[in-house]
């Protein structure tokens, strides 16, 4: 099945891409502007491929999926809970659709993907560069230095992570899971710019961008970010054989930030205490594996895992557990077995024949990195939530869809790109 182009329903199909547009930037701060534009995006879409959205969640099993955590919100030990918590999910299904039904018709796609990745990219330049700041206001020289400065109040009206630095995302998980989101889209970008030789001038400041999302991830103090920034340049210097100069130049980023945390530690800790307090999150996964066979079907109910668990099960006394600090362990538990199986079915499913075709296809250079660099955010994002859950922070939710429903696009953008290529040549 793939999208047709259909005018309509009173809005330019280049009116909705500038309402994405507009939503993306302003999506770092003011999250339920993002939403608002969002959603009228997505009323705007409903109505005009109603039919061919509800055929992409129909045939790829989506409305089963929204089916089973309905039945499980219905039997949840916690009804009103989970259906909180199941709206983390199942509108998101939509916007997925829509944003892989809507993209294709776009005038020109893959400019349209350029424009949000840059948008998004530029959108966190003040919040690194923010990081960079509260971290050393957060240290002893910076603490000895303006800790009585009256403009610095707002600092310590937030919570205090120690020298990680939150910045707008108000937990230090939360901005590493969104920054290393961008940091993929970033590696896309900066080989986009730099195989094309009219842009080649503007790369400098695209790479520098992307350097310094790597900075705010190491500010937040984050291991988990720091240790998938790693992999994902990995996977695009791996994947995307002609970018093998970005993986040398970010793994010489990578020594270096390692090199600063033996200095200086990872959030005020050392490096071997870091490490040391990983193994908590081996404790909490134990308890949610406890979880899974008591409501093996149907699971416990969504978000009542910090409603079940016994706190002298925790080695550490006083802290509160929100989640299971893994996606799939967290959907057994809460949502059963059949649903955490056909969550990573779909998804992987999407992410795998997006990637297939990408690798498989003779594609431009500029193409490849573009459609790299979305894969390579996505990725970032899904390695995230094997140690942690940030997605209940709405933003980093929205782009976390917004990049499947692009690769989803990708499969249909492909052909067509191929085709005219083709045809170009014989011409």
């Amino acid at each position: 099945m793939e999208p047709t182009k259909v005018e309509g329903f009173g809005v330019s199909s280049l009116a909705l891409e500038r309402l994405v547009l507009a939503s993306l930037v302003v999506l770092p701060y003011v999250v339920y502007g993002a939403i608002a534009t969002l959603g009228s995006f997505l009323i705007v879409s409903l109505g005009r491929w109603h039919r061919q959205i509800w055929r992409l969640l129909y045939t790829q099993g989506w409305v089963w999926l929204a089916l089973g955590l309905s039945v499980s919100v219905a039997l949840s030990q916690a009804p009103a809970e989970s259906a909180l918590q199941a709206l983390n999910f199942i509108p998101f299904f939509v916007l997925y659709a829509a944003i892989a039904i809507a993209l294709p018709t776009f005038r020109q796609p893959l400019k349209t993907l350029h424009r949000w990745g840059i948008t998004l990219l530029v959108a966190t330049i003040p919040i690194n560069l923010a990081a960079v700041i509260e971290v050393y206001l957060r240290s002893p020289t910076g603490l000895s230095r303006w800790g009585s400065a009256p403009w610095l109040q707002w600092l310590y009206l937030k919570t205090d992570y120690g020298g990680r630095a939150s910045t707008v995302f108000g937990h230090p998980n939360a901005f590493a899971n969104y920054m290393v989101i961008v940091f993929g889209l970033g590696l896309g970008l900066c080989a986009y710019y730099l195989s094309r030789r009219e842009l080649r001038a503007k790369s400098p400041w695209v790479c520098g961008a992307t350097a310094l999302v790597l900075v705010g991830i190491f500010c937040s103090g984050s291991r988990n970010g720091l240790l998938i920034a790693g992999l994902q340049l990995l996977l695009f210097g791996g994947l995307l054989k002609p970018y093998r100069y970005i993986l040398w130049a970010g793994l010489g980023a990578i020594a270096l930030m390692l090199v600063s945390a033996l200095m200086w530690g990872v959030g005020g800790r050392s490096l071997p205490e870091a490490f040391a307090t990983a193994t908590l999150r081996v404790s909490v996964w134990r308890l949610a594996l406890e979880m899974i066979p008591h409501h093996p079907w149907f699971g416990s109910g969504l978000g009542t895992f910090k409603l079940l668990y016994d706190p002298a099960d925790f080695p550490v006394a006083g802290d509160f557990l929100p989640h299971a600090h893994n996606l799939w362990l967290m959907l057994a538990a809460e949502a059963g077995l059949p649903v955490a199986l056909g969550f990573t079915g779909l998804v992987g499913w999407v992410v795998g024949r997006s990637t297939y075709m990408m690798t498989r296809t003779p594609l431009p250079a500029d193409t490849l990195a573009l459609l790299g660099g979305y894969l390579a955010g996505f990725g970032g994002t899904t390695a995230f939530a094997f140690f942690d859950l940030a997605f209940y922070d709405g933003r980093i939710n929205i782009l976390g869809w917004l990049l499947l429903g692009s690769l989803q696009a990708v499969t249909y953008l492909i052909p067509e790109l191929v085709a005219n290529s083709a045809g170009s040549k014989s011409a």
